[in-house]
């Protein structure tokens, strides 16, 4: 991967990272379905300013849809979170599910999704926030 990419793939995770979890979740029920229209202001102005090349050349925003390229990236960051999910045992997937906004029990930091790093708090580890709506929309789909 040349250098412009990586560069260019680092601030799509960027964006990605920065929305809004009601946002986040809505990518990831569907990265390539049109895009509610109370989530396209929050999707195009963090895109433009984190993630510019990516969020050039938008004009319908009535009926928007996430470029092919900004939805292979959100494709590719959920199947890597299903791998995960679908890899733990049911008994993992109900703590998990618990965790939310709490902090990670250490017995289950050992089966954290390698794609992302905790986040360090004064007293222990938390979920990355896109993982807690991975999770969130995962165990809805579960139910």
């Amino acid at each position: 991967m040349t250098k412009r990419r990586r560069r260019l793939s680092t601030r799509l995770v960027n964006w990605f990272a920065a929305l809004d979890s009601r946002a986040r979740r809505v990518l990831l029920t569907g990265p390539r379905a049109e895009v509610p229209i109370e989530y396209v202001d929050e999707i195009l102005t963090k895109g433009a300013k984190l993630a510019g090349p990516w969020f050039a050349d938008f004009e319908d925003v009535e009926h928007f849809h996430l470029s092919d390229a900004v939805a292979d990236y959100v494709d590719g960051v959920l199947i890597e979170l299903q791998r995960w999910w679908a890899g733990l045992s049911d008994e993992q997937r109900l703590r998990w599910a618990d965790v939310e906004s709490n902090l990670v029990p250490e017995d289950l930091q050992t089966s954290y999704p390698g794609l992302f790093a905790f986040v360090v708090g004064d007293e222990e580890a938390y979920a990355d926030p896109q993982v807690v709506d991975f999770i969130a929309f995962a165990a809805r789909r579960d139910e």
